[in-house]
């Protein structure tokens, strides 16, 4: 089966900006002074924190905003003053800062006019836009940063273009000095061992912001695959500010991309919980957090869970942001391939190419996010059995992301399989083998010798070998395969029931039915309890192990598994 590549997007932010926090025994307010960025105060706006209720600034432009109580220490908060930009505080985004532990000095809100040109050679303002754009990751094997159109936000939030955006983080990244400030000129430049060195000495010798430096080599590390390195400087993060929901939402995308699915799965809620609880319902963070999550429980086998979630994710991003936002595209992809897991391309497909359409648009035809709408439409092709239209798709991804991550990037083994894919469904096996090998041994090298999609890597070799008969060479993989999706997966999850029929499938092209029996029952067991009894996956393991009963001559037994299948065919028509 090809693989589903999906992009769902996450944000390691970087700068964390102080607020006045009143102490747990008083009234929880929030004070601070607005002023321009050449320190002129601006007196009777409206300040607002979203989703908590603002105030006007007083002749001096001091202001005080009383907290929510359902607002916690390390929730994220958002400031907009009316008829103004808001420059600092900016993590990730215009405004946005962290309500801290404990009370410090007044916060201190920079704002100016949309458009001022004085803001494109502010060297701060620019660093933190970069920091920003290097930060956005996306879950499991992203081709890459989703930089353009995030930059696009930011351009026209702050009233430029984004060519004139990109002029001004060239410009500064000309003129770095700093260790960490090259190694974000380097992550922004995609050259990502150079911008983990840069990182990694910024670090070594400094002492402040390191929750903005281990972010930063997080996302170095994890664009280049390197997951536990990454893992690593999250962790190392969130131990100097455990309450950040960007920090606890990323480390749980971390851990989906390893295969810690256990340990995933509550940061990944708890991030949710944060933002649905701080920010409001229609708020684009809110939709990525749904996305994620939605992404994990596809991970999981729970597709019931992940279909409303991609769904939710979906209608906000289109209401927030438009519907040709390439947020809305990715909401879209992710759907689409929850479809195609379930088999349902009919209504995969339209969803697919209106997500390819939104993303040529909007980074144009060579793009690596293009790249990964391409591969996902040749994907339903393939499955469906149109080989000649999948093809031409299958090597133009393939070309795109070669070019622009090199040939061990993880993404890689992902359109090198789906290639391999399409030359054994058509028989050409010789055509097929080199492509599969390629891809095992990138993603061993890259993800490591147990990951679930070495596991995927494992079975397709050996589905090649057991079609060619070459019985004694597939076993061995098959049942690596196996061993490697119980102990990461479960032992109930649907591809340990993959992992089951195919090896069972081996035995009985070799007659050995006995063998295969106990296989085919257990992945029947399985499938039924995963994706429901009247799921075609359960019809078919049904009637292979009607098939195998028979060849046992065990007819009356068979007959209980032919009428379940028959059962649940009659339905489907």
């Amino acid at each position: 089966m090809a693989s589903r590549r999906k992009r769902l997007a996450g944000a390691l932010c970087i700068l964390l900006t102080p607020v006045s926090v009143a102490s747990a025994s008083e009234a929880r307010l929030i004070s601070g002074v607005v002023e321009t960025t050449d320190g002129k105060s601006v007196a009777g706006v409206e300040v607002r924190i979203t989703n908590a209720g603002g105030n006007l600034s007083s002749d001096s432009g001091e202001f005080t905003i009383a907290l929510p109580s359902r607002l916690e220490p390390g929730d994220p908060i958002i400031f907009r003053v009316a008829d103004w930009v808001v420059v600092d505080p900016f993590t990730g985004t215009c405004g946005k800062t962290y309500i801290p532990k404990s009370s410090v000095e007044p916060m201190r809100i920079v704002v100016a006019r949309r458009g001022d040109p004085g803001l494109l050679s502010n060297p701060q303002l620019i660093q933190q836009i970069v920091q920003g754009v290097t930060s956005q990751i996306s879950p499991k094997l992203t081709s890459s940063s989703e930089s353009d159109h995030f930059l696009a936000d930011q351009a026209g939030e702050l009233g430029f273009t984004v060519e004139q955006l990109k002029s001004a983080v060239t410009r500064w990244s000309k003129n770095v000095q700093e260790p960490y400030q090259k190694g974000l000129a380097a992550l922004y430049a995609r050259r990502y061992p150079e911008a983990s060195a840069y990182i990694q000495q910024s670090i070594s010798s400094s002492e402040n912001d390191l929750v903005g430096q281990y972010d930063s080599l997080a996302a170095a590390e994890y664009e280049q695959g390197h997951y536990p390195a990454a893992e690593s400087a999250l962790r190392k993060a969130g131990a100097l500010h455990s309450d950040d929901p960007l920090i606890v939402n990323n480390l749980g995308v971390v851990l989906a991309a390893e295969a810690k699915y256990g340990e995933a799965e509550p940061l990944l809620r708890r991030a949710l919980a944060i933002d649905e609880n701080a920010l409001e319902s229609g708020h684009p963070d809110v939709a990525t957090a749904l996305n994620n999550l939605a992404a994990l429980s596809q991970l999981q086998g729970k597709y019931a869970e992940a279909e409303p979630l991609y769904q939710r994710a979906l209608a906000t991003d289109e209401k927030a942001l438009g519907p040709e936002h390439p947020d809305v595209a990715r909401d879209l992809g992710g759907l689409a391939a929850l479809y195609l897991h379930q088999d349902k391309y009919a209504q995969a497909e339209p969803l697919l190419k209106r997500a390819l359409a939104i993303d040529e648009h909007a980074f144009g035809p060579e793009h690596t996010l293009v790249a990964a709408a391409v591969n996902d439409l040749a994907v339903l092709y393939v499955e469906q059995g149109k080989y000649a239209q999948a093809e031409p798709l299958l090597k133009r991804a393939l070309a795109i992301d070669e070019k622009a991550l090199g040939p061990e990037h993880p993404v890689m083994a992902t359109y090198l399989n789906n290639l391999a894919a399409l030359y054994y469904h058509q028989g050409k096996y010789a055509e097929a083998e080199p492509f599969y090998q390629r891809a095992l041994a990138t993603d061993e090298k890259v993800l490591g010798p147990e990951h679930p999609d070495v596991a995927i890597a494992l079975d397709n070799v050996a589905k090649l070998y057991r079609d060619q008969r070459r019985y004694a060479e597939a076993e061995p993989l098959y049942q690596r395969a196996l061993a490697i999706d119980e102990k990461t997966l479960g032992p109930e999850h649907p591809e340990v029931a993959l992992d089951l029929n195919d090896l069972a499938l081996l035995y009985d092209h070799q007659g050995k039915y006995a063998e295969a029996e106990p296989l085919y029952k257990r992945a029947l067991a399985i499938n039924e309890k995963a994706l429901g009894a009247e799921h075609p996956s359960v019809a078919t393991t049904a009637e292979n192990v009607a098939l195998v009963l028979r060849k046992l001559g065990r007819d009356s037994e068979a007959k209980v598994y032919e009428a379940q299948a028959a059962a649940i065919r009659a339905k489907m028509k």
